[in-house]
């Protein structure tokens, strides 16, 4: 993905700004190839404190912010130069540098938009159409890995499902057994109980001696 920068504008614009503005820019624009794109930003920004009207500053800071990863503030100078620029070529420049800020950010959604807005306004754009493809494919896989996302987590959701219920039939197993068992005890201790009171010695004895005594 190339981002589109108009550096070369500023040597074959024949647009009367004063000389200090242009020497700023200018020196931005050196600071840009040299890959100081700080540096360049700062020349930007005092050219434009000149002449906020200077469109092409305003699309060069915007490739300097990028060239930083300052994707937000890129997208703000741009959508302000998409606002008020009567520039058709310009305008359609600037879509395609949103485009790109967009997909850097897999914002995809607001990526596609981007770049079919700069083929409208420039059918013949070759790598806009290509940045377009790139941007429609990502969508596409990204529905595709959520799509998957949403099966394997229903699956955790049903496997959870099943050991909860599983857990829950063997503890009322284990429940039904603890208290068979405890039924089994309780009565052979009844039975126990009963078996020593027949055959208490003591009392046969008393009811013997009572028995004679009658007699």
């Amino acid at each position: 993905m190339r981002y589109r920068s108009i550096l070369w504008l500023f040597f074959v614009m024949h647009i009367c700004f004063a000389q200090n503005e242009r020497s700023i820019a200018r020196d931005g624009n050196k600071n840009y190839e040299k890959g100081l794109f700080s540096d360049s930003e700062i020349n930007y920004r005092k050219s434009l404190s000149k002449n906020k009207d200077f469109e092409e500053v305003q699309f060069n800071l915007a490739d300097a912010l990028f060239r930083q990863d300052r994707y937000d503030e890129s997208i703000s100078v741009l959508n302000d130069l998409i606002s008020d620029t009567k520039n058709i070529n310009l305008k359609s420049e600037s879509y395609y540098n949103l485009g790109n800020n967009f997909l850097q950010k897999q914002e995809l959604e607001n990526a596609v938009d981007a770049y079919k807005n700069c083929l409208r306004l420039n059918p013949s754009d070759e790598e806009a159409r290509h940045n377009l493809a790139t941007a429609m494919s990502l969508m596409q896989q990204q529905d595709q890995n959520q799509d998957q996302q949403d099966q394997n987590q229903d699956q955790q959701d049903q496997n959870q499902d099943q050991q909860d219920q599983n857990s829950g039939e063997t503890s009322d197993q284990s429940e039904e057994q603890q208290e068979q068992n405890s039924g089994e005890t309780s009565d052979q201790g009844d039975g126990e109980q009963d078996s020593s009171s027949s055959n208490d010695p003591e009392e046969g004895q008393e009811n013997n001696a009572e028995e004679r005594n009658e007699t």
